[in-house]
């Protein structure tokens, strides 16, 4: 590498050299077989050089190439006529020039091939930097290997291990300076807060924290004390999901995917912390802590009446562009995930919002660009429509491949 380097640098140094010697060249041939037009022709040879090393804009060496012949055959014909001395200068000004522009790409060719080397040495040298820069917390390239290496540890010991994740609500309204300073908030709160010779806080791809040897216990206290300070802190609502191992989770992966879907919850509900486990738990008695909406309901029996589920979407607010989807066979906290990343690809779905749990189907809130979902034909991609109410503005989905599997049965 180190060679290569000094061999570009090398080939750099005689571009300029060469482009140093060729002006005095060209100036001298100009000189002697064009007096007249001379002065012009060296004039005409710096605007080259200026324009080509510059890049004022794509093929500026080319563009003043083509002026400074124009202009330079101009003067020669106004002052010398249509002659052999004319031609003899037009034909030296134009090599002098097409010489200067041709020396002028080698050398922005020598810049541009440094220029990529270095961007690509600046790329290995941030991916091995270990702690980012903005709020000095350890990359979570790197936490991941601490949290996979966390459990082995724990697996071989029988040590709990406790992941928190951290966000705060509509972070896409704020603008990047403003989401760089909370990061920095939340990270000195995080550091404060937690054993920074045990525990490890973690930010880019996500923010949050890693508990060794912490049981569900501790990890919810520390995780409220923090959400606490940080919401005192920051103008935004802070929340957190949290899970375990080896209660929630056995695998790295595992764990991640099952924080990543209690954080979803706490973002899209009135709770600031929630706990994986706790939120499984309570999953049949999710819907009577939900806005009033009390009233059970068996939406896949075919004798339940209009009116039992109007009472249940009733008490549920819609603006004029947003819809109520019940999403069938839900049985698995950590698909929230999937569901919402499925959701959200959908073009003329603008905004998706977890509502409640009801027996064995996720109800959502979703925003939608279309005057009419439910007369659209193939509204929701990858889903089929099972029950629609165009007045109640609601819909009961089911995945296809879900449905498939379920028919191959």
């Amino acid at each position: 590498m180190k060679k290569s380097n000094d061999l570009q640098t090398k080939q750099l140094y005689l571009s300029v050299i060469l482009m140093v010697i060729w002006s005095m060249i060209s100036a001298y041939f100009l000189i002697t077989f064009s007096p007249v037009t001379a002065l012009l022709g060296i004039g005409l040879n710096i605007l080259i050089l200026s324009f080509s090393l510059t890049q004022l804009f794509t093929f500026s060496s080319w563009a003043s190439l083509i002026m400074s012949i124009a202009l330079f055959a101009g003067a020669g014909f106004s002052l010398m006529g249509f002659n052999q001395d004319f031609l003899m200068s037009i034909g030296i000004g134009a090599g002098s020039f097409l010489i200067t522009t041709i020396l002028c790409e080698i050398y922005n060719h020598r810049i541009r091939k440094i220029y990529e080397n270095y961007n690509r040495l600046q790329q290995v040298a941030d991916s091995l930097v270990i702690y980012d820069r903005n709020t000095s917390l350890m990359r979570w390239k790197f936490a991941r290997q601490s949290l996979s290496t966390e459990i082995l540890r724990g697996r071989r010991y029988q040590n709990d291990v406790s992941l928190v994740l951290f966000n705060y609500r509509q972070r896409d309204q704020f603008s990047t300076e403003e989401v760089r300073r909370i990061n920095r908030i939340i990270a000195e709160v995080l550091q404060d807060g937690i054993r920074t010779d045990i525990d490890i806080a973690f930010t880019n791809d996500y923010l949050g924290i890693i508990l060794p040897e912490t049981d569900r216990g501790g990890a919810l206290v520390l995780t409220k004390r923090l959400i606490q300070r940080l919401n005192r802190q920051v103008d935004a609502r802070v929340v957190a999901g949290l899970a375990c191992f080896p209660e929630d989770a056995i695998t790295d992966e595992e764990i991640l995917e099952r924080s990543q879907a209690a954080l979803q919850i706490a973002l899209t509900s009135d709770e600031f912390v929630v706990d994986y486990r706790s939120l499984a738990s309570t999953k049949d008695s999710t819907q009577e802590e939900s806005k009033g909406l009390s009233q059970s309901l068996n939406i896949d029996d075919e004798n339940v009446s209009r009116e039992e589920y109007i009472t249940i979407l009733q008490d549920i607010h819609l603006a004029d562009d947003e819809w109520i989807v019940w999403v069938e066979g839900f049985n698995k906290l950590s698909d929230l995930v999937h569901i919402e990343q499925s959701l959200r690809e959908i073009d003329h779905i603008q905004s998706v919002e977890f509502l409640f749990l009801q027996t064995n189907h996720l109800v959502i809130r979703i925003r939608s660009s279309l005057a009419n979902l439910i007369n659209t034909e193939d509204p929701i991609p990858g889903w089929q429509i099972k029950k629609t109410d165009l007045e109640s503005r609601y819909l009961l989905i089911s995945q296809e491949k879900e449905l498939t599997d379920h028919n191959d049965s």
